[in-house]
């Protein structure tokens, strides 16, 4: 593993762990306070305006960014998997289905033969 993909899989550790904490009620709490904070003490405006803007936007919000869409790629991959699962039991039971209707052919030309009445005109294939 190279310096460049230890450097993207730390990113992606550090997105999605901010991830996990800034959608929490906790993180809510949390900002609800720092925002009641100047109404009791008028002093930690600064701070609080600092914090608001310049922690919570600009570093806040690119991090749930990037921890949505590494999320929603895994998500991606399973449907995928999921989709590719569907459509190979979806091929199996056609050619099962098939192999049925040659078999239900053949049993009622032997039936016919047996009681010597004319066979059934094969319908058109299924789409």
């Amino acid at each position: 593993m190279n310096l460049r993909d230890k450097l993207s899989w730390l990113n992606d550790q550090i997105a999605i762990r901010a991830n996990a904490i800034f959608a929490t009620m906790g993180f809510f709490w949390f900002c609800l306070v720092l925002t009641l904070l100047p109404l009791k003490w008028p002093a930690t405006m600064p701070f609080v305006q600092y914090a608001s803007s310049g922690v919570l936007q600009l570093v806040a919000l690119p991090l749930l960014g990037v921890g949505t869409i590494l999320a929603a790629r895994s998500s991606d991959q399973l449907a995928k998997e999921q989709h590719d699962a569907v459509m190979e039991t979806v091929n199996d039971v056609r050619q099962m289905l098939t192999e049925l209707h040659q078999l239900h052919l053949e049993l009622n030309i032997r039936v016919n033969e047996v009681l010597e009445t004319p066979p059934l005109e094969e319908p058109p294939p299924a789409p």
